[in-house]
């Protein structure tokens, strides 16, 4: 069984070698043809020049006498050529002859149509000979100027210029050649169609094998690769295209095991990340429970104080400085703690609104100091803050602002030992105003400046004392007027927080 390429080709062969030989058979019967009608013009004109040659012969020897009966009588070219065709005719030759003369009374050299188109043509000197082959009646019909040689103007001098109205007409059976030419064409059809079905067969052996051999490989070894068999290969030894097609084909293969083993490795290191993840997200988890017990706990602790105080007021029915201020900074506490969880869930739904007016930095640093400067005091902290410009008017929120810059001195001033300062400073530079907020605290572990500004971190080096959104409240802010935030180290022991402000408005985040 052929299989659909190979029954393609077949088809395709045999079209084209069928249109070709079919074009070959009609171009050799017409060259047989030619050349069976050119044969017979050179036996027509063999038989023309014998009789005019003949005729030359018997005038340049005034005739010739033959004896009939007991008389003897001169024959003359003109005699000679009837007497010749008379005697011819009955003989079953395969052609007859005759000199056909216009305007004559002799019914025997009475011209034909064909002959007397002949002597018309002949009347220009230039004709040499008129012919024509009649497929129909199987005839070739030739003819050829009856001319007088210089012998015969010794008899008919009277006629050396003159034309005569007359030819030599020679007409040939075609038959025989008809049919030896149908022979030829039996011969070359079937030696044509040999020709053709051995080429057919050698053309697609060859077709096969240096083609479709090949490609079965291909198939095969592509059947296995598709059910997951990798180990295959294609070996083909035949020093062309086939060969290098081979050699590219396996190295894909090695290629797309190499990409296979790299991409299980992959799988497996997805795996793994997928692994951690999922530790991380318990981690997450359980941080969030930790979270909510400790927000609990923060929130129940002000609103226990402040019960506390208010029932000792109750029960001593006048009030006290004391207790009020423990109420007070309790409140304070809780409004700050619940502020910064209204803050917090703004920014990360995008509602956090920004109103971004020319401010001065100067003015928001100095009223964030101010608000802290009780804080700081109580620890005898010294804020220390001496900017070598009044004024440095930039496009900002001046309450969010403000709010970062109290957050970071609040921080501070936790972390930071009695008795010090924090070193507050501002940077001009061509696209950005630069803060810092350095301190002389514990500092912060280097490995974990990555993660301070993320929502309820807690540094390991502190206890805890809030909830742990003020540095991501402080980062959401800064990015939004399209700044940043980041941690340094000093050359002493504490820590450095800078933030940046471009100065440009088409640079702010709106």
């Amino acid at each position: 069984m052929f299989s659909p390429l190979e029954r393609k080709l077949l088809f395709s062969l045999a079209l084209v070698l069928a249109t070709f030989w079919l074009i070959f058979v009609w171009w050799s019967i017409k060259k047989q043809e030619q050349f069976f009608v050119e044969q017979m013009h050179r036996e027509a004109q063999g038989i023309y020049q014998y009789i005019t040659l003949t005729r030359e012969w018997i005038s340049s020897h005034g005739g010739i006498y033959i004896k009939q009966g007991k008389k003897i009588v001169l024959i003359t070219p003109s005699h000679f050529t009837k007497d010749l065709a008379d005697f011819a005719s009955p003989k079953n030759l395969p052609f007859t002859f005759k000199v056909a003369v216009l305007h004559t009374q002799n019914p025997n050299h009475r011209p034909n149509v064909f002959e007397k188109k002949a002597i018309q043509k002949f009347q220009d000197p230039r004709v040499k000979e008129y012919w024509r082959y009649v497929k129909k009646e199987k005839k070739f019909l030739y003819a050829a100027p009856l001319r007088f040689q210089n012998v015969c103007y010794q008899c008919h001098s009277y006629m050396k210029d003159y034309k005569p109205p007359a030819c030599i007409s020679v007409t040939l059976s075609a038959k025989p050649f008809i049919k030896e030419l149908r022979m030829n064409y039996q011969m070359l059809i079937l030696a044509s169609i040999l020709i053709t079905l051995l080429i057919f067969g050698v053309l697609f052996f060859f077709l096969r094998h240096f083609v479709l051999k090949p490609l079965h490989i291909f198939i095969r070894v592509s059947r296995n690769i598709e059910q997951g068999n990798l180990n295959g290969r294609v070996n083909i030894n035949t020093g062309d295209e086939w060969e290098e097609l081979s050699n590219c084909f396996n190295k894909m293969i090695d290629s797309l095991i190499s990409h296979q083993e790299k991409l299980e490795e992959k799988i497996k290191e997805a795996t793994r990340e997928l692994h951690i993840a999922y530790e991380e997200l318990k981690k997450i988890e359980s941080f969030r429970s930790e979270f909510f017990s400790n927000i609990t706990h923060d929130l129940k602790t002000p609103v226990t104080a402040i019960k506390g105080a208010i029932d000792l007021l109750d029960r001593k029915g006048q009030l006290d400085s004391r207790y009020l201020e423990i109420v007070r900074k309790n409140i304070e506490k809780l409004s700050k703690m619940i502020k910064d969880l209204l803050d917090c869930a703004k920014l990360e739904s995008g509602q956090m609104e920004l109103l971004l007016e020319e401010n001065n930095i100067i003015a928001a640093i100095n009223d964030a100091i101010f608000l802290v400067m009780p804080m700081a005091k109580e620890k005898d902290i010294d804020l220390d803050f001496n900017p070598k410009k009044e004024k440095i008017n930039i496009v900002f929120d001046y309450e969010k602002i403000q709010q970062v810059i109290t957050n970071l001195l609040t921080n501070a001033i936790k972390f930071t030992p009695p008795n010090t300062k924090i070193i507050i400073q501002v940077e001009e530079f061509p696209q950005e105003i630069r803060v810092s907020i350095e301190d002389f605290g514990p500092g912060i572990p280097e490995e974990e400046w990555p993660l301070v500004f993320k929502k309820f971190y807690q540094s390991s080096r502190t206890k805890r004392k809030g909830i742990g959104l003020g540095l991501a409240i402080c980062k959401g802010i800064i990015e939004a007027h399209g700044g940043k935030i980041w941690v340094e180290r000093p050359k002493h022991q504490g820590i450095i927080f800078y933030f940046s402000l471009p100065k440009k408005r088409g640079s702010v985040g709106e």
